[in-house]
């Protein structure tokens, strides 16, 4: 039976980041993933400054900048209220050396894979738990499948399977909102060049930006209890409506969208975890601190942990010390993160008119240097 040196349940962003971070320090990975193919599914995501340094140890910023298209403002409106505050990420950009990339999440798992290397990823490989094996960790898949290997890294995401063999019984936390998301081929007005825009109503907000190749993605969040679905007629009504009480383009965006290619995802995170490693075992990205989308850095997270824990476990032949510093390093962060991401949604969707009003009237009157501390901490890397 052949033994990995590393095996990485989940081909997604922070599993494939993970991988070429240990080849390029000679480090033998092979990348187990769930799904029968690789396919540019999803829908957009962006890549922020912290990111995109990473990618740029690793040889590929470029690549990743050449698939997007840079956002170098965000405005952020309220319905009634009109523009609260327009942040200018150029001075993230001037700061780092790299714009935030808006970019079709299929097309850059693709680019990851490509550098990754095809021969290291196994497809329709579902992990259905890890055990260990003295000196070695057995990763079970479905079908009865079994992959030995002297570490194991937990990719797999909001509901891994490998964090539920090592700690079991984390509970989903749900947000109370509900996600749709979509792309579509559309021109935005000139205005929009190099703009992600988000409004927020009562209970409900929507945001977009072009992600290159004439695409835009749009999201849209709104109060809803868990667990629910729509046919297609009742989800292209629904979200018609909801469309309507937004500005321009945002109706027309939407309609412009295949019902058919639109995805509906709960908004959940976890209770952070008290460790993300045991024994030979450990965990990164959502697997280790889910976290809600509302700071767009759910993917540079896992891809900050995927660099350090690549880093660690190259230095030394022990990997529970490895682990040890990877958490050191990188728990602090990931958990501000979380906290603020569901604090931000909370305010986001606020009804009572008055609540709303004050948010509004305080978000107008941050200082600019306080907002730019703050960026500046979040895109900062440690390691």
């Amino acid at each position: 039976m052949k033994i990995d040196d590393v095996a990485i349940v989940g081909g997604g962003i922070g599993g494939l980041t993970a991988a070429i971070a240990l080849r390029e320090r000679n480090v033998r990975a092979h990348v187990y993933e769930a799904a029968p193919e690789l396919r540019e599914v999803g829908a957009g995501i962006w890549v922020p400054p912290n990111a995109m340094q990473v990618l740029a140890r690793m040889n590929l910023a470029e690549r990743v900048a050449a698939e997007g298209t840079p956002i170098r403002a965000a405005e952020l409106r309220d319905t009634c209220a009109g523009l609260l505050r327009r942040a200018d990420l150029s001075h993230a950009e001037r700061v780092f050396g790299h714009p935030t990339i808006a970019i079709h999440r299929g097309r850059l798992q693709r680019v990851l894979a490509e550098a990754a290397g095809a021969a290291i990823i196994h497809t329709g490989m579902r992990c259905t738990g890890v055990e260990a094996r003295g000196r070695l960790v057995a990763a079970h898949f479905g079908g009865g499948g079994e992959v030995l290997a002297g570490a194991v890294f937990g990719a797999d995401g909001l509901r891994s399977a490998v964090r539920e063999s090592i700690f079991p019984g984390v509970k989903l936390r749900y947000s109370g909102q509900t996600s749709y998301r979509g792309t579509v081929e559309y021109a935005l007005p000139a205005q929009f060049d190099g703009v992600g825009w988000e409004v927020w109503s009562a209970g409900a907000r929507v945001g977009f930006s072009a992600i290159g190749h004439g695409q835009v993605y749009w999201y849209a969040t709104m109060d809803a209890p868990a667990g629910g679905t729509d046919t297609p007629g009742a989800l292209r009504a629904r979200l018609g409506a909801l469309a309507a009480a937004f500005p321009a383009p945002v109706p027309e965006l939407i309609a412009a969208t295949d019902p058919a290619a639109v995805t509906r995802t709960d908004l959940c995170d976890f209770a952070p975890i008290r460790a993300w490693h045991s024994g030979r075992v450990a965990l990164l990205g959502d697997a280790a601190h889910a976290t809600t989308p509302n700071l767009g850095q759910g993917g540079a997270q896992a891809i900050e942990d995927a660099w350090v824990l690549g880093e660690y476990l190259a230095a030394t032949l022990y990997p529970q010390l490895a682990y040890a510093d990877y958490q050191r390093v990188r728990k602090p962060k990931a958990r501000k993160v979380v906290d603020t991401s569901w604090r931000m949604g909370k305010m986001a969707h606020l009804s009572n008119p008055l609540a709303r009003g004050a948010r509004n009237l305080l978000l107008r009157h941050v200082p600019e240097s306080f907002v730019r501390r703050q960026s500046e901490a979040l895109y900062r890397l440690n390691f």
